[in-house]
């Protein structure tokens, strides 16, 4: 009914529909423009309808979802099947959201001529849905309190509740911990200010407290060992008394996660040492203090010689296997004080601290003559070190310590390989 026909000529057919509707056709130049729509297809573009008639789709969209519903219409064709998407579009401050539907119209060689699309408003529909998941979350929330440990102290500083909980994260049965001093639960050092903390609360305007504030806060189990707390504390005034009630978190796990993220976000993945951004970060701080303690530091940066040869016939999980190799000889050479990461790729870099250019190079020499063997040793003949040193007493700015030093290492390779170059 729509494959042809002007504007005017579809007008009246389209009007009788009961929500926005347009038409559109697509052009020998693979443009979108628009043939016709009804009024309430003036709710979608905020413009009169007959002013846009011919105009690409650029054009007649607004420019935030124009994007979306071209890739709609591109789609219907290709596909020559309907499709829908959903948009929001802001009107007077207020947003609206819309369900597209995308039919494509064909003619009789099959050819997709045309697309029809409707719009239905769906903003009632989508703000039921934001207020039911508000409500869930809320109802969760309440729910999960409920494996938080709550405690409730009086006057004197007792415990008068103590939830199942709570009792878990304490190992401490209910009957034990009810009329127990809460000190009880705190580690010997923090308990001697402990309740000139819980008398200040009490006397506070404040009717309820995060404890995150804190430098800690730990928990002490009936073994004696200890945890970490996140503790939100608040009052009610009972008549004559005030009670106070603590809500209790074991964080452990968070503090280990968060430890185990620190040496992650340090950590090479598969060597277990230092990674780049570690060593700079290690490096700039030796740096300061070779200006502050009028000492020198020495870079040492190698790489592998002819390594992707050994990726290309073994594989990368074989090549893999070799540099944990290396890594593990260049580690029997590492000191305490030293510092050793992957650069990237086949590059390693160390830092040897209040070490001067001497000791520098007898260190390379050794850990290239060790690596030589050693790769002999295991088949790897060729598969040797070529190596960049540098020293520093801090007065160079970090990365370009580093760039020196990659420089005498690429120096190294253009020379033939399985040699030191410093400057």
């Amino acid at each position: 009914m729509f494959l042809s026909g002007t504007h005017s000529e579809l007008a009246s057919q389209i009007e009788a529909i009961g929500t926005p509707v347009s038409i559109w056709e697509r052009a020998k130049n693979g443009k979108f423009n628009f043939v016709s729509g009804n009024t309430l297809f003036q709710q979608i573009v905020d413009s009169e309808v007959s002013s846009l008639i011919g105009h690409d789709v650029n054009a007649v969209i607004p420019r935030y979802i124009v994007k979306d519903v071209k890739e709609a219409l591109i789609t219907c064709v290709k596909d020559q099947k309907s499709i829908e998407n959903e948009i929001v579009i802001e009107r007077h401050g207020r947003p609206r959201w819309w369900r597209f539907n995308y039919s494509p119209l064909v003619s009789r060689n099959g050819e997709v001529v045309r697309v029809l699309s409707t719009s239905i408003e769906i903003t009632e529909k989508k703000e039921l849905e934001k207020s039911l998941e508000t409500s869930m979350k809320r109802f969760e929330a309440v729910i999960n309190s409920a494996y938080d440990g709550i405690i409730t102290i009086d006057n004197d500083q007792n415990i008068k509740m103590f939830n199942q909980a709570a009792g878990e994260m304490f190992d401490i049965a209910h009957q034990d911990a009810v009329g127990m001093p809460l000190v009880n639960l705190l580690p010997g050092r923090f308990r001697h200010k402990h309740n000139d903390y819980v008398a200040g609360f009490n006397e506070s305007p404040v009717m309820s407290r995060p404890m995150h504030t804190r430098a800690s806060v730990m928990g002490l189990r009936q073994d004696g060992t200890e945890f970490p707390l996140e503790v939100t504390i608040s009052k009610i005034r009972v008549g004559q008394t005030t009670e106070m009630t603590a809500v209790l978190r074991d964080i452990s796990e968070r503090a280990r996660l968060i430890e185990e993220l620190r040496a992650a976000a340090a950590t090479d993945p598969l060597t277990g040492i230092n990674n780049r951004r570690s060593f700079e970060k290690q490096l700039e701080a030796e740096s300061a203090r070779c200006i502050r303690f009028d000492h020198t530091m020495a870079i040492v940066m190698f790489d592998l010689d002819k390594f992707k040869r050994v990726n290309d016939q073994f594989g990368h999980t074989y090549g893999d296997t070799v540099l944990l190799s290396v890594v593990k000889q260049v580690q029997s050479q590492i000191r305490d004080v030293d510092v050793f990461a992957r650069w990237g790729g086949d590059e390693f870099v160390v830092l040897l601290p209040e070490t001067g250019l001497d000791g520098a190079l007898k260190w390379a020499e050794k850990t290239r003559s060790l690596v030589e063997q050693q790769q002999k040793n295991e088949n790897h003949a060729g598969l040797t070190l070529s190596m960049g040193v540098t020293i520093s007493s801090g007065e160079k700015d970090y990365a370009q310590l580093l760039a020196t030093v990659d420089q005498l290492l690429f120096s190294a390779k253009a020379e033939g390989r399985n040699r030191i170059k410093h400057e």
